[in-house]
């Protein structure tokens, strides 16, 4: 009886056949895993909006104060709750925790920060561990001035019932600024320590920020949850290492970059008052997009762009481009042009007639240096409690309406 058999020729072809099927499902597998986190982000935010509404209830209608005081005191009077618990409680994340699902060792917030950076002065670091250190009092206890807590919640995308607080991407998403060091720094607040002391953060640590005009960043009293209109954002995807809120000036926050000033609480890297280096990396944005696979970004600064061919522009080339406006320089008004996609030497795949022969191009790699997240999709959480996914365009377009009764 005669066995069948496979030829050479039909294995190879066998083999072939499933390599081209790989490779064109794991592209598809890794889509549906990036929606899947979009959608618990946004999850997230619907959950905290919740708990943001009921502590408002339970607090003379305030909202979370974020001013960085971890206990009621005369100068910080916008809530009620004067609990006094501790470190972890001066923020609005903070604030959220008695009604999290979670039993806390304690509520210190020890001085635990990535690869035991400080300031001394200027941020330093001490290990190569990609890690917080542990000192003898976490090496007998893990949870000696919440240590654990720390580490999963800058590492490991949540601490027990506090995951609500971190974006399942922030974990893989890292600082710019540290890239060229071979250092991979988690954009999750609290991260690295204040800049002016090595124990002024207090709070617990999140990857998203509340609007600081509505929180109370930089006030003695937060808003009323009743008082906020519909197109008032109150938390974003983003990281600011020194607290938990964006800018007062709300414009600032969703401006590419800054000239005159410098960075801009710490959330917008800026060039002070230097001319602008295009072999450096593009400035950071809180809002870091953290859902995008973005792998080469092209990046230019030219030209005087108005605000009407601001949102033109991004309209127009949505998804693909996006531009910004630099309000500091007093000057003139300098447009900024950003696109994901190869735009040609001159722009002239994404130009429109009042943008032509205006800008020139440079390309920076992602894989290098990790420039912002510009094009992924980003969760806002908008005063109605609802949650949007949008587009970088959209942000730029509408961010002059966003806050606009808190200016």
């Amino acid at each position: 009886m005669q066995k069948n058999k496979f030829s050479l020729i039909e294995m190879l072809t066998v083999i072939t056949v499933i390599l081209i099927l790989m490779t064109l499902i794991v592209p598809t597998l890794n889509k549906l895993k990036m929606k899947a986190r979009i959608v618990m982000c946004a999850q997230n935010l619907k959950q905290l909006g919740v708990l943001i509404s009921t502590y408002s209830n339970d607090n003379d209608g305030l909202l979370p104060y974020t001013r960085n005081n971890p206990y009621y005191s005369s100068g910080s009077y916008s809530y009620k709750d004067k609990k006094g618990y501790g470190r972890l409680y001066g923020s609005w994340a903070g604030h959220l925790i008695p009604y999290m699902n979670t039993d806390l060792p304690s509520w210190s917030r020890g001085g635990y920060y990535h690869d035991k950076a400080k300031y001394k002065p200027g941020l330093k670091f001490y290990k190569d561990i990609d890690d917080i250190a542990k000192d003898s009092n976490a090496l007998s206890n893990e949870n000696y001035g919440n240590w654990k807590l720390l580490h999963d919640m800058y590492y490991e995308g949540g601490y027990a019932g506090l995951k609500t607080l971190i974006c399942p991407e922030s974990t893989k998403t890292y600082y710019t600024s540290f890239i060229k060091q071979n250092r991979f720094v988690p954009r999750i607040s609290g991260v690295l320590p204040g800049r002016w002391s090595n124990s002024t953060l207090i709070g617990c640590p999140s990857s998203y920020l509340c609007n600081g005009s509505l929180f109370g960043a930089q006030a003695n009293q937060s808003q009323r949850i009743e008082d906020i209109n519909k197109t008032n954002y109150l938390l974003l995807e983003g990281c600011n290492n020194i607290d938990l809120s964006t800018p007062i000036d709300y414009r600032k926050f969703f401006e590419l970059s800054t000239v005159y000033g410098g960075a801009v609480n710490n959330v917008i890297r800026g060039w002070s008052k230097s001319t602008q280096n295009p072999n450096s990396s593009p400035p950071g944005m809180a809002a870091s997009f953290f859902h995008d696979s973005t792998e080469e970004l092209w990046y230019s600064w030219r030209g005087y762009m108005p605000t009407s061919n601001i949102n033109r522009y991004n309209k127009l080339f949505y998804p693909y481009a996006a531009s910004s406006y630099m309000w500091d320089r007093p000057e003139g008004k300098t447009g900024i042009l950003v696109a994901n996609q190869y735009p040609g030497s001159k722009w002239q795949n994404f130009e429109a007639p009042f943008t032509k022969g205006r800008f020139s191009i440079y390309r920076y790699y992602t894989a290098d240096q990790k420039p912002t997240y510009m094009f992924g999709e980003m969760n806002l959480l908008i005063g109605d409690l609802s949650v949007r996914k949008t587009h970088l365009g959209w942000m730029f377009e509408n961010a002059r309406t966003l806050g606009q009764n808190t200016q």
